[in-house]
């Protein structure tokens, strides 16, 4: 696993629970605000077996994707990295028509993750498949610092829950591949965590701490490593916000591991016209409020030097569920002002996007004020693991 605050280089594949999310959009928009910012960004298509991050930007199916490379010896990973029209954007795309992407065997994965991290770029963004299958979950913990995308709704809040327990589990697995006892645990006992049921990561560690409190307290430590993000997407009224802050809550009782917030995006129907028009939403709908949101989500990327540390003033600011709550209400005396004006979907006559970075901006100007005074959290203060953390 890539620690991500310990590269220049920073990896963020992206996640969903369930389908229709808005992941690959919000994949490629998040890319695109980081290639504007000046970012030198790869964007990698890893939805196995549903690869169709070049329909959102645009691009035709035409090139060699991880399919090719896999059934091709002769070919090179890099030789798919392919220019989009969008300076500082470049792409790896997938192979829809290729038959067997989704079942490629655990070789070839390690293959996949070990060219990735070779790749040059400022960042690389990860699309990957909705669902919480192995693969998918494998490909999230290339870094400690993945995104999960999810909606409002409670069913798409609680496949978010599924996913980060399965990714918690997988995690402490691989992290204890070579202790057998830990592992024989965590395989006959992750069978007792089914739906419905109360006994949650939290109990089982309660229960090897009763037997063995040096695993447990080394298990805890290897949980701190995790630092997923969570953006809630698709909002359609002021207090949807709320079912982040509950899924956040759930994830630190049950699963012990901090899920902090990107931001908050309201629903936009003029999504589906670009996806229709086959151009990316930020740029063909540049001026509505919802694509400065992904813009902003992409400046709190692009400013945080030690990603995934967000460029959060603590003594303003409790968490980074704070500030977006603030954002959403902001955001949302914004939209009303937008439907009174005639029914127009784009930002009142005046506003700019000076206005809406004006939080992170001063945040960002303390931040680096401090810089000298602030502790920065990397695993080289802490024992110094390096830039890799081996299992």
């Amino acid at each position: 696993m890539v620690l991500n605050e310990s590269l220049d280089k920073k990896i963020i594949p992206i996640a969903g629970g369930k389908g229709g999310v808005g992941k690959s959009v919000m994949s490629v928009n998040i890319a695109l605000s980081l290639a504007i910012s000046d970012k030198r960004t790869i964007l990698i298509d890893l939805d196995l077996g549903g690869a169709n991050l070049h329909t959102v930007l645009g691009m035709k199916n035409t090139n060699p994707g991880i399919a090719s490379y896999l059934q091709d010896k002769d070919r090179s990973f890099k030789s798919l990295i392919m220019d989009t029209p969008f300076k500082n954007l470049q792409f790896i795309p997938g192979d829809t028509l290729s038959f067997g992407m989704a079942d490629i065997n655990e070789k070839q994965k390690k293959e996949i993750l070990f060219e990735i991290q070779d790749l040059d770029a400022d960042y690389i963004i990860i699309d990957l498949g909705a669902g919480s299958s192995f693969n998918t979950i494998d490909f999230f913990l290339v870094s400690n610092s993945g995104l999960i995308i999810t909606t409002p709704q409670a069913g798409s809040i609680m496949n978010s829950y599924t996913f980060l327990k399965n990714l918690t589990i997988r995690f402490l697995q691989k992290a204890f591949a070579s202790n057998k006892n830990m592992e024989a645990y965590l395989k006959k006992n992750i069978k007792r965590m089914l739906p419905g049921t109360n006994l949650t990561l939290a109990h089982l560690l309660h229960e090897i701490g009763l037997e063995e409190p040096e695993t447990k307290d080394k298990a805890l430590a290897y949980l701190e490593v995790l630092q997923p993000k969570v953006i809630l997407n698709m909002m359609e009224e002021e207090d949807d916000f709320q079912m982040a802050v509950n899924l956040s809550g759930l994830v630190k009782k049950d699963l012990l591991i901090d899920l902090e917030c990107l931001g908050a995006i309201l629903y936009d129907k003029n999504i589906n016209d670009s996806l229709h028009n086959r151009h990316p939403f930020i740029l063909e709908f540049q001026d509505t409020l919802t694509a400065q949101q992904i813009f902003r989500i992409g400046q709190k990327i692009a400013q945080s030097r030690n990603f995934p540390e967000l460029p959060l003033d603590y003594s303003e600011y409790r968490d980074s569920f704070e500030l977006t709550q603030i954002e959403n209400e902001n955001d949302f005396e914004l939209y009303r002002q937008i439907k009174n004006n005639e029914g127009r979907s784009s930002l009142p006559e005046g506003y700019d996007l000076d206005q809406l970075m004006e939080i992170i901006e001063k945040q960002q100007q303390k931040i680096q004020e401090l810089q000298q005074t602030v502790k920065m959290m990397s695993l080289g203060d802490k024992g110094g693991a390096g830039s890799m953390f081996n299992f």
